[in-house]
């Protein structure tokens, strides 16, 4: 639990993060509950000199990650004695929340249930029964999309998941690494690799499809890991990429589908995060943060 008698630290390790909205909504949450905190962003190229001089050194409380550093985390935090990943995290390969108390660090992936909350919120639907019998398809097997793929394919397997999580990403490895993970983790090929040239044929069969790679995140591309033609009535289309309404929202508008960008998912997994690190309730932290972002973004 977070230590009151001192000013603590806390922050977003990540590259080329100034458009961050992250400190916006931590720091008004400290405010909020007079927290003796502050929120700071930890851009950088070398993830060995965060570690060295903010985490060894004992200067930071905990911190978020974020691209391109979610999976390589894992290795980082095994150089630190206690560290500890809890399941079901552990299970989903990346981590995008430490919490470092007394020395041992403790790593979550509050990603995947951000963007599940989100997800729900938006469609109206129950947790319990939300995506029974449906399919869907994750373009992007890197740290937000690897989590979200495991985390449904867990929920699958408690039968209360999809009939089928299927993955594409140009990185043929990495995305062989997630579903060899799902294999080995649930003993059930839930999770199915998908090759480009069947793309089309497999969307026709899902009722929600992600994006979970960066194209489109900067202003004027307008490029899409989604081929556009094959969005369809009656699908929800969601977009990891919050700083900017992207191509594939766009098309998903046009076409009068539910579209979801990646706000409601950063919104929960701050929170999610925040609860972690100081005991505060989700739900009220939501709200803060919400009105921190609505704030910000209305500039």
């Amino acid at each position: 639990m977070i230590d009151t008698s001192k000013k603590q630290l806390y922050g977003l390790l990540g590259k080329n993060i100034s458009y961050s909205l992250s400190p916006g909504m931590h720091n008004a949450a400290f405010k909020h509950f007079d927290i003796n905190a502050e929120y700071k962003l930890f851009d950088t190229d070398n993830i060995n000199v965060f570690f060295q001089k903010e985490v060894s050194s004992g200067k930071i409380s905990g911190f978020n990650v974020t691209v391109p550093y979610k999976i390589d985390i894992y290795d980082k935090l095994k150089a630190y004695s206690g560290w500890e990943v809890p399941e079901p995290d552990s299970f989903l390969g990346a981590i995008n929340t430490v919490n470092i108390e007394k020395g041992k660090l403790t790593g979550y992936n509050t990603d995947s249930r951000g963007f599940y909350y989100s997800l729900i919120s938006v469609v109206n639907g129950d947790p319990e029964t939300f995506a029974k019998d449906k399919n869907i398809f994750i373009f992007g097997s890197g740290g937000a999309g690897r989590a979200i793929a495991l985390f449904f394919a867990i929920l699958t397997f408690k039968e209360k998941g999809f009939r089928k999580v299927n993955i594409y990403d140009a990185d043929k490895t990495r995305l062989t690494e997630v579903v060899d993970s799902c294999k080995n983790i649930l003993d059930q090929e839930i999770c199915t690799a998908v090759d480009v040239d069947d793309i089309q044929e497999v969307m026709k069969t899902c009722d929600i499809v992600v994006n979970a790679t960066p194209l489109g995140t900067k202003e004027g591309d307008d490029r899409s890991a989604v081929p556009l033609n094959c969005l369809k009535e009656g699908m929800v289309v969601c977009d990891l990429i919050y700083a900017r309404e992207t191509a594939l929202i766009k098309a998903a508008k046009e076409k009068g589908l539910v579209a979801v960008n990646g706000l409601g998912m950063l919104v929960n997994q701050a929170a999610l995060a925040f609860q972690i690190w100081t005991g505060k309730p989700f739900a009220e932290v939501r709200d803060i943060m919400w009105k921190a972002t609505s704030e910000e973004t209305e500039k």
